[in-house]
């Protein structure tokens, strides 16, 4: 397990240019979310009422916030906004997956040094495919999470002890979407494989070997997520006792970190699929 985080380590520095693309798309990405945030919330936020106008205007504001979340068109605005962004994303983030899994793949096989654009002429449909697959499956239980989810948020809009028993519907969908996510990613190491004259049956292999090594797994992606939680909590430590212009360069560094450490999770991941699809 820690052979496959080193080695996935090295793929990680042969694919900085990677990275630097997943950086620039998750900060303009994070741009307009933040923009569409800001229009929405903060006008929000400028009418809460002062501490010194008593718990009864404080009252008449959240009974005021909850019938907007309910019927206001301003908010079914936003939301379609949302939607309309998040169904772009689902469209740019498979081409840039097909370019990683191309390099990887091919790697030690070709002269190019990262043969990124290929990668997405020639595997953006399956990748396309299994992508939307994973975020429909990990969308799939809000059918029924959300009405929950919504009813408790209501009742516990005036206490956020009420909130309390939303925490395991929430925590489920966290661990399903992280199954989904890793058997998906999986697929892709299979259907990618340059050997692969059968994509289907690749991808349910490489999914079989998934489930094979499963602890294996488990512990790749337990590592990787404890050192990205004490990588956060530095950052932000640091950030928050450094001031001025040493301490906006950390803030910033971060999401680049960030991006660097999700590519070395997917190398890390593809080296152990590529090592027991040798063995077999």
């Amino acid at each position: 397990m820690k052979a496959k985080i080193r080695e996935g380590w090295f793929l990680v520095r042969q694919h900085m240019f990677i990275a630097a693309l997943l950086f620039l798309y998750q900060l303009v990405w994070g741009y307009f979310l933040f923009r569409m945030v800001q229009s929405a919330v903060v006008p929000l936020l400028r009418r809460y009422p002062e501490p010194e106008a008593g718990e009864l205007s404080t009252l008449l504001f959240k009974m005021e916030s909850q019938l907007s979340l309910s019927a206001h068109p301003e908010v079914h605005r936003y939301l379609w906004i949302l939607g309309a962004m998040l169904l772009l994303r689902m469209l740019i983030s498979p081409l840039i997956h097909a370019g990683l899994m191309y390099s990887l793949q091919h790697f030690e096989q070709t002269d190019e040094r990262i043969p990124f654009v290929k990668g997405i002429r020639q595997l953006w449909k399956p990748i396309l495919l299994l992508q939307t697959i994973r975020t429909l499956l990990i969308l799939l239980p809000g059918y029924w999470l959300l009405p929950k989810l919504y009813a408790i948020l209501m009742d516990g809009f005036h206490s956020l002890a009420l909130l309390m028993p939303g925490i395991p519907y929430i925590a489920g969908w966290i661990v399903y979407g992280w199954i989904v996510h890793h058997a998906l990613l999986y697929m892709q190491f299979g259907v990618s494989a340059p050997e692969s004259h059968e994509p289907i049956k690749s991808a349910f292999h490489a999914l079989w070997i998934a489930l094979r090594s499963i602890m294996t797994v488990t512990g790749i992606a337990l590592i990787l997520g404890v050192f990205h939680l004490l990588l956060f909590g530095a950052f932000t430590s640091f950030s928050w006792w450094l001031t001025g212009l040493a301490g906006l360069i950390l803030q910033q560094t971060y999401p680049l970190a960030r991006c660097i450490l999700s590519l070395w999770k997917i190398c890390a991941h593809f080296r152990l699929w590529q090592s027991k699809l040798a063995k077999h």
